[in-house]
């Protein structure tokens, strides 16, 4: 079963660009770099889900206890997320950068069964099948940053227990966007990933990554 079958309600002429990658990998300061260098076209951003909606402690818990609690937290989310492309959907722009996107759901669950050996994606999947709140995206830019420099830039955000700089879930977050490149799920079948070094100097990331969203606009293959 796909789990994108209402891709074609985020396609209206603009284009959708998700910045995904772990927690401290860049992506906010990608997506705010892209913002200031891109001026010549009329971007809409739409904020990562723990920004929208006022920080991550009004969000679900991130590890459930059951899968009947992650079939609720999927629900929640995909309220989040249909408010917060909301405006994006609508706005007149040439293009839509968001920060994280619904892979963000799905790769967060594929790595908690690392974690916690409940099978959540599957569930997952078919809740989003049904759902008209993702908004998917066009392309991909998957900020790849190794394990050590996720816990050299955590800086005290996430306590040393929080499963957000876990390796083990670090590892499967990594893994599902391999996956996802490699076509070997349905959730990447129209979905384009181009793989960028985390570690580059921040002007870097942004010089590589307008040009590949400029390929986007411009119809080439990225």
């Amino acid at each position: 079963m796909s789990v994108r079958p209402n891709a074609d309600n985020t396609r209206s002429g603009k284009r959708w660009v998700a910045v995904e990658g772990p927690c401290c990998a860049g992506k906010t300061t990608l997506s705010q770099g892209l913002l200031t260098e891109m001026t010549d076209l009329v971007i809409a951003h739409v904020r990562c889900y723990a920004d929208h909606v006022g920080g991550g402690r009004f969000l679900p818990r991130p590890v459930p206890q059951s899968l009947a609690e992650d079939h609720d937290a999927v629900q929640a989310l995909l309220n989040v997320e249909a408010a917060r492309v909301e405006l994006a959907r609508v706005a007149a722009c040439d293009l839509v950068v968001m920060d994280r996107s619904v892979h963000t759901l799905l790769a967060h669950r594929h790595a908690l069964h690392r974690v916690t050996g409940l099978a959540l994606l599957d569930p997952a999947e078919r809740v989003i099948a049904r759902s008209e709140a993702p908004a998917w995206p066009d392309l991909v830019i998957y900020l790849d940053v190794p394990l050590p420099t996720i816990l050299d830039r955590n800086g005290g955000k996430f306590p040393p227990d929080s499963i957000f700089i876990d390796p083990v879930f670090n590892t499967g977050i990594r893994n599902y966007f391999s996956k996802v490149t490699d076509g070997e799920t349905t959730a990447g079948e129209t979905t384009a990933i181009v793989w960028l070094d985390a570690t580059l100097e921040p002007a870097k990331l942004v010089n590589l990554a307008e040009g590949h969203i400029r390929d986007l606009l411009q119809g080439r293959e990225t």
